[in-house]
């Protein structure tokens, strides 16, 4: 298994630092757009876009220790920033360990949709499961976390999944991404 080089942790921690700082500005709108949906239970609608990093680092960097960085750093710089501190921390390591875990077992070869889907489905589920603990969601009602978990899935597989393929896939045909191995797997 291949190891981050100095280039490819220099890049994750660059932007994933980007990444903590535009959460921090989405953490604006979900403020304003949550209060709609909590009723509803359905606030983690928008939650996906907290998972990125899990799935969006990998993607590019295909090695081991590129979501557990990128989603950790970005969380940190988040948690730095905005009202959660260390807290966001530990949600940027839950929400990237099973995902490291989970590409390991696929060796860092498989990139297709349905992969970093499932990646992202298993960050969501993460982060709902640290939220049913430590927000205590285990009180409430099977049918609140039934929602709870169901919508987290499903913004999950949009803003980490589908979002992560489509700005990578973006960024690559601009050359930026010419030394990671979403690139240089295609040479292959």
């Amino acid at each position: 298994m291949k190891k981050l080089k100095l280039s490819e942790i220099i890049f994750i921690a660059v932007v994933s630092t980007a990444m903590g700082v535009f959460w921090w500005g989405y953490t604006f709108l979900y403020d304003i757009v949550s209060p709609i949906l909590k009723p509803l239970a359905m606030e983690n609608l928008m939650s996906g876009v907290w998972l990125m990093g899990a799935v969006f680092f990998p993607y590019i960097i295909r090695k081991p220790g590129s979501a557990l960085l990128g989603e950790t750093v970005a969380a940190f710089v988040q948690g730095f920033i905005a009202r959660w501190g260390v807290v966001s921390i530990i949600w940027g390591f839950g929400q990237s360990i099973l995902v490291e875990l989970f590409f390991l077992i696929l060796g860092y070869k498989r990139w297709n949709v349905a992969v970093l889907m499932i990646a992202a489905m298993i960050s969501a589920i993460s982060s709902y499961l640290l939220s049913f603990f430590y927000e205590k969601w285990n009180t409430l009602s099977p049918m609140y976390n039934l929602k709870q978990v169901v919508c987290f899935i499903i913004s999950g597989i949009i803003f980490a999944g589908i979002s992560s393929i489509f700005i990578a896939d973006r960024l690559k045909k601009t050359g930026i991404l010419n030394q990671f191995d979403i690139v240089l797997d295609d040479l292959k």
